[in-house]
């Protein structure tokens, strides 16, 4: 057995400044450890709504578009496109003739469903007079 004054007796034997010293770094490493726990978490789930979200607007646009062309097929709806302030790109809205009913349907070119304008060809001299 150790006598009590053996230096191998651990904790027991320590200086009352060493022993306060070893507490509060265990202490400092455990609340540092905490703290980086709560900061990762916050983050995480940050991102990970973020990103489900994201996958929700994604997909409800997918499907949004789905009936909106089964709805157009049928002849009951139309499309009205209003001009957005950068003139190129238009949010298109669906009217439903039946129940008079708006339904927001995306946002998309102004110049998608318009017709081509025909190329026209520069009047050419025939010397034939036809």
């Amino acid at each position: 057995m150790n006598a009590p004054g053996d230096s191998t007796d651990g904790v027991a034997n320590m200086r009352p400044a060493e022993a306060r010293r070893g507490l509060r770094q265990s202490r400092e490493a455990r609340a540092q450890f905490w703290g980086l726990a709560v900061i990762s978490s916050f983050f995480v789930i940050a991102l990970g709504t973020s990103l489900f979200l994201g996958a929700v607007m994604v997909v409800g646009t997918l499907r949004k578009d789905d009936t909106s062309s089964a709805l157009t097929e049928i002849g009951r709806t139309g499309r009205i496109a209003r001009t957005l302030p950068d003139g190129t790109l238009c949010h298109y809205v669906l009217f439903d003739n039946k129940t008079a009913q708006t339904v927001e349907d995306r946002i998309g070119r102004c110049d998608e469903n318009k017709p081509k304008p025909k190329e026209q060809k520069p009047a050419a001299f025939n010397w034939g007079g036809r």
